[in-house]
């Protein structure tokens, strides 16, 4: 008996819409806790782009990456602006994935869930929000 998994391929949407869905959801639960967190929090995220050599005004990149983690979570899940706040998340996963790496002597589970998250925002920006979003174009 041969199996072919090939007919899969009319239900590619599915895949783009579970990988929003998950992605999505576990940046937003990551980013509301930072959002609420205080200023604190919004010195601790944004002191990130100390690697960038930007060595001041890190509460304000703080409370950016910090918005558009729990904000851009939830339109990642809903496909709005899907492949501008991919870019910009892999762009804020980039950061702290740096961050980790910069201040560890080895490879650790953390630093590969967030290769991986960056992975999947990055092929986000590429495929684009699917069939099921609120800005797919020719509904």
């Amino acid at each position: 008996m041969k199996v072919s998994l090939s007919s899969l391929s009319k239900f590619d949407f599915l895949g783009v819409f579970f990988l929003r869905l998950g992605i999505g959801s576990l940046i937003a639960y990551n980013g509301f806790p930072l959002l609420v967190g205080g200023v604190e929090s919004y010195e601790r995220i944004g002191s990130a782009v100390s690697l960038a050599g930007i060595n001041s005004f890190h509460i304000i990149f703080g409370l950016a990456s910090a918005v558009i983690q729990a904000v851009g979570g939830l339109f990642l899940v809903l496909g709005i602006l899907t492949r501008g706040i991919a870019a910009l998340l892999t762009i804020i996963v980039g950061f702290a994935l740096a961050g980790l790496i910069v201040n560890s002597d080895g490879i650790d589970t953390m630093m590969l869930v967030y290769a991986q998250v960056n992975l999947a925002t990055l092929s986000l920006v590429f495929i684009g929000p699917g069939r099921f979003s609120l800005d797919r174009r020719g509904v």
